[in-house]
């Protein structure tokens, strides 16, 4: 392959990855929740420095700032559109495709790198975070730099340092999820890299001490920070190292109550990403997203471990990076016992896609042989198709044809093996391999409404209306159409929500309104306004920010005097007490404990007095006039 060849070809993969991932740039539904961040970072310092949740400086959103802070810059560039924050997200999507090619380039070459970059922009589950505002985006971007670095540091071992460094910014942008690829890395460096086993290892102590102080110096600054700061949000005691090593650490890998929602996630988790064990990135909720080329991945790793004695250093890096990636993420990802999401996946797409493209590169070679090695192609993308029948099958009324032409175009391509037509096999090979995830991608791309964080054709969104799910109040079949409309509906205020506003408006100063339920209840407000509004209880409503104790000292202070709470949580307050358990109401935090004192030490103001549309938005307690 020529370079200029070579580079039409990587400007097209690239092109292709941008219109697939930028296709109706303003009419997709971001996550309201890092969305309304954003815009309260956008406008407040102090929100942008903790990733505030909301101007007034209540709460944190439940990760750390990195991602935010790109996002944000992208909003100070364009104003605050939802187009803007996706557009941030597509620029980072197509860097990784391109640092991708780079970091397989110098393993396997230019052929297997494009082929390695094109893999990795039809995973179904990289188009879906980078059509998405989730920060796994940045997280894998950086991740994949870090990975350069290490190519590069087996021929300069100061690159290692800078490979640290990303690692640890990728810890600011998804905490533990970053220090996943860490033993790849390290491997790869240490199997590969010339010196002795002592320097080596230094280098190696190196780069983990810089890791562990760009990681920490975030939280460190939180923590030592000497004056007013937002509750960090989904803990119960406001610290980020909760958030970092509780939340987003142990209750994520064993499940449990550390942080905000502990039964939340035992009672959710394997409706999101299905439950714990050696299969679970081949079942219903995460196979379709991740799954396709996975077999093939970790076959060529075998192959390769292998035949690994007498390879070049570059070859022994290549294989151990990616494959230290892939293994250490699937354990992971596979076993977790916590909240699992499906996108979480995102992280192994490029340790798939590099070990696939490399897999079947090797196995182009040995076709051209004569010996029983070249009908490893055609069992490679035998093996895949038949994998994607079973995948496909699982949305059988969407393309239901495309299972069968998936496994004609396998049959074709042994077809061509037989008959030696080796240029024909490879292209009609390829096709079955990409046809099922392609197909996902583009129906991804040209969905008129874009479901969030997963890329499944003619599947619903997650039911995750967690709220009303952890404190006991049945759902019913209409919750994934309940979520479609709360998506669509924190993106406008409604008449009813305008006139609250406006009635608090005339009458506090500071925070004009707090709005029970977080994320449920006051997104419409900061994403559609600049009002000081405050969101109570965090992401779900179940932080202490405020705790029920700390309400009527916030209404002492002139801090708080209207509480809107929701319809949604309005059911809640009246709902009888046998249709939830204890453990339920107790896992809701402060949210029931809150809604209790105000509903007895709070005034309802009547709908008449706000506004003819008043009463849909829910009820508005006045806490400045005691009952």
């Amino acid at each position: 392959m020529t370079a200029k060849a070579e580079r039409i070809a990587v400007g097209t993969v690239l092109g292709v990855a941008a219109v697939l991932w930028g296709w109706a740039l303003g009419s997709r539904p971001l996550q309201p929740y890092y969305a309304a961040a954003v815009h309260s970072m956008s406008h407040d310092v102090a929100a942008f420095f903790f990733a505030g949740f909301d101007p007034a400086g209540v709460v944190t959103v439940d990760k750390p700032p990195l991602a935010f802070w790109t996002q944000t810059l992208g909003v100070a560039v364009f104003g605050f559109h939802p187009w803007a924050i996706a557009l941030v997200q597509v620029v980072e999507g197509v860097a990784a495709v391109f640092v991708l090619h780079r970091v397989v380039r110098r393993w396997a070459g230019p052929r297997t790198a494009l082929l390695a970059a094109a893999l990795f922009a039809l995973t179904p589950i990289t188009a879906a975070i980078n059509r998405d505002n989730l920060p796994d985006t940045l997280l894998v971007l950086l991740l994949l730099l870090a990975a350069y670095c290490v190519t590069r540091a087996i021929e300069n071992a100061r690159w290692l340092v800078w490979a640290g460094v990303f690692v640890g910014l990728g810890f600011m942008t998804k905490m533990l999820a970053a220090w996943i690829v860490l033993p790849g890395l390290a491997l790869a460096y240490f199997v590969a890299a010339p010196g002795s086993r002592g320097r080596r290892l230094a280098w190696a102590g190196l780069a983990g001490g810089v890791t562990l102080v760009v990681s920490l110096a975030w939280p460190v600054v939180v923590t030592l920070w000497p004056g007013v700061k937002p509750f960090v949000g989904s803990t119960t005691d406001g610290s980020v190292w909760q958030l970092a090593f509780g939340y987003n650490g142990v209750t994520r890998l064993v499940g449990g109550s550390t942080g905000i929602g502990g039964g939340y996630g035992a009672t959710v988790g394997a409706a999101l990403g299905g439950g714990s064990g050696p299969l679970r990135l081949f079942d219903a909720e995460v196979g379709g997203q991740i799954a396709w080329l996975l077999p093939l991945a970790l076959v060529s790793l075998v192959v390769a471990a292998c035949r690994a004695r007498g390879a070049a250093p570059h070859t022994k890096a290549g294989w151990a990076l990616w494959g230290g990636w892939l293994v250490v993420g699937a354990a992971v990802f596979s076993f977790t016992g916590g909240i699992f999401h499906a996108y979480y996946t995102a992280e192994l797409a490029p340790a798939i896609a590099a070990l696939s493209a490399a897999g079947l590169a090797t196995a182009w070679r040995w076709q051209r042989s004569s010996g029983s090695v070249r009908f490893v192609l055609p069992a490679a993308v035998v093996g895949t198709a038949l994998l994607a029948f079973v995948l496909l099958g699982r949305t059988p009324e969407w393309l239901p044809w495309l299972r069968y032409t998936v496994l004609a175009l396998a049959v074709l391509a042994v077809v061509a093996v037989l008959l030696r037509a080796s240029r024909v096999a490879v292209v009609i090979g390829l096709a079955a391999v990409v046809a099922g995830p392609a197909a996902f991608v583009v129906d991804t791309a040209v969905r008129p409404v874009s479901v969030l964080e997963t890329a499944d054709p003619g599947a619903g969104p997650p039911s995750t209306d967690a709220v009303r799910t952890v404190v006991g109040l049945n759902t019913g079949a209409g919750a994934e159409a309940g979520y479609v409309r709360f998506i669509d509906g924190a993106y406008r205020l409604s008449p009813g929500q305008r006139e609250v506003l406006a009635y608090a408006q005339a009458s506090s100063t500071g925070v004009v309104l707090a709005v029970e339920g977080g994320t449920y209840g006051a997104d419409p407000f900061l994403l559609n306004t600049d009002a000081r509004v405050a969101p109570l209880g965090g992401y779900l409503g179940f932080d202490p920010a405020p705790s029920a104790a700390d309400l009527p000292r916030w209404v002492a202070a002139g801090k708080l005097r209207f509480v809107l709470l929701p319809q949604v949580f309005l059911e809640i307050g009246r709902s009888a007490s046998k249709q939830r358990t204890a453990a339920a109401v107790a896992d809701a935090g402060e949210l029931t404990g809150r809604i209790a004192w105000e509903a007895k030490h709070c005034r309802p103001v009547p709908p008449a007095r706000i506004g003819p549309d008043a009463a849909g938005a829910g009820v508005l307690f006045d806490c400045g006039v005691r009952q």
